[in-house]
């Protein structure tokens, strides 16, 4: 563990992306700062012809279109869309505008996301985490999907569906005591207010669900069609944890920062190396440059049983908010 944190920082590093993206169109969300906001220019400087970025707030999204404007230095044009992760309805409404406004997507980075500190219930009655990293976050990519396999036939490249994921998920397992129940609701255990749970272990949870309904996404579309993957910029400098507001903790955290996080601009560059691959990386996991291979966590026997468990679920718990989902599927 101690040798994976240094190596996050020291001994990693890929040199910056050369990739075209020229002509394409790219949506990054969660983009209004760290590694969205990094994401974006850089697909800007590698010639992408339009930029999509949400944000909750349209006039922190404004802002942050006119900074990028001016910090990149190429003809592109950048869009501010309003999405909040939090609900269902504007997840439907962005996607639909996406459907009807856009005449292909090419790229998709689902980056926006949160690190919550306490236990926090959404409109829905799930944990925080869990909604956003791992429900709204899934619903999104479903219902990007159409558009996505449409678009290839105008730029001749597999689109690509990124879900901005973590290496957090390899340590934690399902409690057993869903796990070797199939009656049992993984989602329900994982809701439970638990006292004492760690926030890194809740939010670590939500991404392993995150990338057991991923798999399955792509087990489901052809990779001709969509190139459907996770990826993980590493340990990063962000602001993602701004809900930890502890003085002792923030000190400790801003040294260890420094000395052993990746800066937003150094995490990017995972995103466009990994929208840079080819099908090979369909259903994979992207971090550091190369594919790495998934753990026991995912891969082992009954951990794929419980991957169609969760899958199942997803999508039941989706559908009775948004139907069409399974329409897509």
């Amino acid at each position: 563990m101690i040798t994976q944190i240094v190596k996050n920082k020291w001994g990693t590093l890929r040199a910056e992306s050369t990739e075209s993206f020229t002509g394409r169109n790219v949506l990054v969300t969660g983009a209004t700062s760290g590694l969205g906001y990094a994401a974006a220019a850089k697909f800007a400087k590698l010639g992408a012809s339009e930029i999509i970025i949400t944000a909750r707030d349209e006039v922190k999204g404004e802002t942050t279109k006119s900074k990028l404007e001016a910090d990149v230095d190429q003809p592109c044009q950048f869009e501010v869309w309003q999405l909040d992760m939090n609900s269902y309805d504007s997840i439907v409404k962005f996607s639909q505008r996406v459907v009807t406004e856009l005449d292909r997507l090419d790229v998709a980075i689902l980056n926006a996301g949160i690190f919550n500190a306490a236990y926090r219930s959404s409109t829905y009655g799930w944990e925080e985490n869990l909604q956003v990293n791992t429900l709204s976050t899934i619903l999104l990519g479903i219902l990007l999907l159409p558009k996505l396999k449409d678009s290839q036939k105008h730029t001749g490249k597999i689109p690509i569906l990124q879900f901005v994921n973590s290496r957090a998920h390899k340590t934690v397992e399902i409690p057993t005591n869903v796990r070797t129940q199939d009656d049992s609701s993984i989602l329900a255990e994982l809701n439970k207010p638990q006292k004492g749970k760690r926030a890194l272990e809740q939010y670590s949870y939500s991404k392993l669900l995150q990338r057991y309904t991923a798999i399955q996404l792509a087990a489901t579309t052809p990779s001709k069609e969509v190139i459907i993957t996770c990826t993980c910029p590493g340990m990063v400098i962000t602001d993602i944890s701004r809900d930890v507001r502890f003085l002792g903790v923030n000190i400790v955290k801003a040294i260890v920062h420094t000395m052993l996080f990746r800066t937003a601009d150094q995490g990017a560059n995972t995103y466009i190396s990994g929208a840079a691959q080819n099908q090979e990386l369909h259903g994979r996991f992207w971090t550091n440059d190369v594919i790495e291979t998934d753990g026991q966590n995912i891969m082992g026997e009954e951990s794929q049983k419980v991957a169609r468990r969760v899958w199942d679920e997803i999508v039941e718990e989706l559908a009775r908010h948004v139907p069409e989902v399974k329409e897509h599927l």
